[in-house]
């Protein structure tokens, strides 16, 4: 159990490789197996061993790293011990090993889902430590084997937990890092949802979707009360990276596209403590991304960089962390909001890259003007454009993909496709009309979460549209043309959807609290006992108060004294046998100089081995037992008991 509940652990950080996950498991794998058939392979443990060098030996070889080469290593050999017989000694080597994978993993994780894997491990280990002590002095014991406690397995699971708490809240902050990211990498290269920095029309297959979080976008709690409608339309989209060059039908960012002027970036402190008319307060909570970009909304924003984590102008226009960000990262910033960009017109070099329409895309032209045949402002023809391709279908099961030519399939036969065909085939209409167009790569607004109070952004919320300048007014503007994507699952009213929202929330304070806890936060924390104290000291009530606080006391008080010496007239503090048996001390004290009591011996045995030592004592010594069975087992009183236990106690003293 514990070498699969630490495998449980090991899955939950999602920082392994697919592979490397395989390797880990085929072992305990194997083991099940072997005990299901009962082989016995004790004859074949050194052979076994070697085979776990050579293992080691193709770890190294293969170079997967040296902290996932441990974690596969120690599940080697825990398959080959749960292969071979187990005693004690060697289930305690299986426990350990468990315990060493469990501490690998978990100085380089901080995710929820560790910590439910962590207590579920410690409650497995705790059960194996408990049969093992239970089975050593089940042997001691006469009569029929009791069951062990279990009960007592939460109460020390509790104890572990409050006891990694206040190591957790005391301890000097330690950060480690074993991975560049915390995500799976095969995902960089899957066909999932999910921001790129390029724009490809013959990937075949469709596209799977991803839950990975992007950002949660927190507004101010007294605002987004009153004004949901007027942030939701703000931050309706996302800008991440913008793709001027096209290849064929391939589109990739060019070289000098400038940032948008309209992002200023502050390093001095966020003096800003209130809202202008018009400008909307947004706090970012920014997950770790293998691209770096930090998707913002339209419109005049100003920012503050996080302490130690500049931003800088990428690719693409884009804004990106000039250092890989490896947890999740709190962003504020102040936001007039605008539909319209402040970038200048483009000229030259640039201004011909913008009108390139690449190779085998003449199918968006004769769809252009097939569906907008006059010459109209280009304002309008991209509203005409765009009217018309939302009546195409959405799918993410890419069914042109695998076309000789994606676009011309998309817009002559399927009619159907993601957002990057609907964007592409928009942009290239523009261009063929000598409108200049690119594609823009970034995010919708995803669902809001009022269990946390936050808009949620996901890989799943991924999205591609267009900008295009207008000669006439001199503004770029925006066009959307794919339709509406189906319903996000979590905005639905099911239970299910209630408790994933409730499960990204507790996700999310978890993150604040918990993952972005620091040694500051303990200085904030220690300052606050400290007022605490200082007001404790400082507080001086009145008579009044006491006389409260008294009253309070003495019935709480008298009650505990009564369970605790009279537990059985309310049936609680269990059997009063400790009672019975505590009479017998003085006896104790006397006789158990000659005749003292052994390991798991009953008060009746001592008693009768006493009879031997003393015959002349045999009927004060059996009445003496009856009545301590009587009072331990029968509910007795316990003062007759004590009158003859002293009795006796004088008869061995004067002896």
């Amino acid at each position: 159990m514990p070498s699969w509940l630490a495998y449980g652990a090991v899955v939950s950080t999602q920082i392994y490789e697919t592979h490397e996950l395989v390797l880990m498991a085929a072992p305990l794998l194997v083991a099940m197996v072997v005990e299901w058939r009962r082989w016995e392979l004790g004859p074949w443990r050194r052979r076994m061993e070697a085979f776990a060098l050579v293992g080691l030996g193709g770890l190294l070889w293969a170079r997967i790293g040296v902290v996932p080469s441990v974690v596969v290593l120690l599940f080697l050999l825990s398959g080959i011990r749960l292969s071979l017989p187990r005693e004690g000694p060697q289930r305690r080597q299986l426990l350990l090993m468990g315990f060493l994978i469990w501490v690998t993993t978990a100085i380089s994780t901080f995710d929820l889902d560790f910590l439910v894997w962590s207590v579920l491990w410690v409650l497995g280990a705790g059960l194996v430590l408990l049969h093992q002590a239970w089975e050593s002095s089940a042997t001691l014991r006469r009569g029929p084997t009791q069951p062990p406690p279990y009960f007592r397995l939460l109460g020390w699971t509790f104890a572990t937990f409050v006891l990694a708490l206040v190591f957790f809240i005391s301890l000097p902050r330690i950060a480690l890092g074993f991975r560049a990211f915390s995500w799976n990498v095969t995902s960089l290269v899957s066909p999932q949802a999910g921001i790129s920095d390029s724009l490809d029309l013959n990937s075949a297959g469709p596209i799977a979707p991803n839950s990975d979080v992007v950002l949660r976008v927190l507004p101010p709690e007294a605002l987004v009360t009153s004004e949901p409608t007027s942030y939701a339309q703000a931050l309706g989209l996302l800008r991440g990276v913008v793709l001027e060059s096209i290849e064929g039908q391939r589109w990739n960012v060019g070289l000098g596209t400038p940032s948008l002027p309209h992002r200023r970036l502050y390093a001095g402190e966020w003096a800003f403590q209130g809202n202008a008319p018009g400008q909307l307060r947004v706090e970012y909570y920014v997950a770790p991304n293998p691209l770096g970009i930090l998707p913002l909304p339209y419109g005049t924003l100003s920012l503050l960089p996080p302490q130690g984590l500049p931003i800088q102008t990428g690719q693409g226009g884009s804004l990106r962390w000039m250092y890989p960000v490896r947890r999740p990262v709190p962003l504020q910033f102040v936001l007039d909001p605008s539909t319209t960009l402040s970038e200048g017109p483009p000229f030259g070099k640039r201004l011909a890259r913008l009108l390139e329409t690449g190779t085998d895309t003449a199918s968006a032209d004769r769809w252009s003007k097939a569906n907008a045949p006059a010459d109209m402002p280009p304002v309008q023809l991209a509203e005409r454009l765009s009217g018309a391709l939302r009546r195409f279908d959405y799918t993410l099961d890419n069914p042109s993909g695998s076309a000789a030519n994606p676009l011309a399939d998309f817009l002559e036969r399927t009619h159907a496709g993601h957002c990057e065909y609907f964007a592409s085939a928009l942009a290239l209409m523009l261009r063929y009309r000598n409108i200049p167009a690119r594609v823009v790569n970034g995010y919708r607004l995803g669902p809001w979460i009022p269990e946390g109070g936050y808009w949620l952004v996901t890989q799943n919320e991924a999205h591609s549209w267009v900008e295009y300048y207008d000669a006439e007014s001199g503004h770029w503007h925006l066009a959307d043309p794919t339709p509406s994507a189906p319903p996000e699952s979590l905005g639905a009213s099911t239970f299910w959807a209630a408790f994933q929202r409730w499960t990204d929330a507790i996700r999310f304070r978890w993150d604040q609290h918990v993952v972005r806890f620091s040694g500051e936060d303990q200085v904030a924390g220690l300052e606050k006992v400290r007022g605490w104290i200082s007001q404790w000291q400082a507080w001086n009530p009145g008579s009044g108060v006491w006389r409260i606080l008294i009253l309070i006391a003495i019935p709480i008080l008298v009650g505990w004294a009564w369970i605790r010496f009279k537990p059985h007239r309310w049936g609680l503090g269990g059997s009063p046998k400790p009672a019975g048996i505590r009479v017998l001390v003085p006896l104790l004290r006397r006789a158990g100089r000659h005749v003292k009591p052994a390991v798991g011996e009953t008060a009746r045995d001592w008693l009768t081995r006493l009879q031997h030592h003393r015959p002349d004592r045999t009927e004060a010594l059996r009445a003496i037992a009856e009545e301590v069975d009587a009072v331990a087992y029968g509910g007795k009183e316990a003062h007759g008991l004590k009158r003859q236990v002293q009795a006796e106690a004088k008869q061995w003293k004067r002896r």
